[in-house]
């Protein structure tokens, strides 16, 4: 019998190209460059242009990835789409994206789960192909924030954190011993209203401490779960990806996992929060760096509304 897995063999990315600096919300939010960057590292983020969608920014990541692994849009068997942040109540992004890289019939749905979606898909993702049902899927994320966001002084909290964009990882079976070794995830509906967007004519609120807090333990809880079921020690990694929600919680998560944050990756500063998207798009920039090699150890770990949280530890 077969022991299958899910390999990552490529990655792709794509931002807007609007950059925002700090300075450009510093009026209209009522705060200041130094207060972001103190409070939250972020220096600029990505706008898209009006009438632009996930779908169409995933489109980007997604050929990027195709041309990575010398594969056609026919050879993908499903599509995985994370979002937040759909065009339509309904359909979801997924079809869109699948009709926009005209792969004709193959199964395409959302995972809606806010920033650990990408998370939640992959483990699906994997999932699918460790069956046989599938042999290559694309999981991709895809988030246009900014037309959600309150850009008054009310909404500052929320305003400031956010940037647009995509990415994904394109997934295909193996019996080797690299790909995706394991995923956890959790969820508890306990203080759902605590990280929410309760209607779709309502905007994002979140009480911030309480957030940091449960966001901190969460992700390290998480982590050292994972690596205590795959007999690993937090030294033998080589690179940590963590969801890009806010610079001061991933050096606290760090600094409770006792790794020096130099094996840690961070696009936060230049792209905000890009919630689901946030992990691919890091990812990406550290593949296409040439810093990741192979038999290189990656944990990455994610949290978000729900609460959902989540981990995955991946050899390269």
């Amino acid at each position: 019998m077969k022991h299958l897995r899910a390999q990552i063999v490529a990655t792709g990315s794509y931002v807007p190209s609007r950059v925002v600096p700090n300075s450009e919300l510093e009026v209209s939010l009522h705060t200041t460059n130094e207060w972001i960057r103190s409070k939250i590292g972020i220096k600029e983020r990505r706008y898209a242009e009006p009438d632009i969608g996930p779908a169409d920014l995933a489109l980007h990541a997604a050929i990027q990835a195709l041309k990575t692994a010398n594969r056609e849009a026919r050879d993908i068997d499903c599509i995985l789409f994370a979002t937040t942040t759909p065009e339509y109540e309904a359909p979801g992004s997924g079809v869109l994206l699948q009709d926009k890289l005209g792969c004709r019939r193959i199964p395409a749905f959302d995972v809606h789960n806010t920033s650990p979606g990408f998370l939640f898909a992959l483990e699906l993702g994997d999932s699918l192909i460790r069956s046989g049902k599938y042999e290559c899927i694309l999981v991709a994320a895809g988030e246009v924030l900014s037309p959600r966001l309150d850009m008054t002084e009310a909404g500052r909290l929320m305003s400031v954190i956010f940037g647009d964009g995509a990415g994904c990882v394109l997934l295909e079976a193996t019996e080797g011993p690299h790909g995706i070794l394991a995923t956890k995830l959790h969820s508890d509906g306990v203080h759902y209203n605590k990280l929410w967007c309760e209607g779709p004519h309502t905007y994002p609120t979140m009480d911030g401490p309480f957030v940091f807090k449960h966001a901190v333990t969460s992700m390290s809880l998480v982590a050292k779960e994972i690596l205590i079921e795959q007999g690993i020690e937090s030294n033998q990694l080589t690179h940590i990806i963590p969801h890009q929600a806010n610079l001061r919680i991933i050096e606290t998560i760090a600094d409770q996992l006792k790794i020096p944050m130099a094996k840690v990756k961070t696009t936060i500063q230049k792209y905000g929060n890009t919630s689901a998207a946030s992990i691919p798009i890091t990812l990406d920039e550290t593949v296409r760096a040439g810093l990741v090699k192979p038999n290189d150890l990656i944990l990455t770990m994610s949290f978000g509304s729900g609460f959902s949280w989540g981990a995955g530890l991946i050899r390269w």
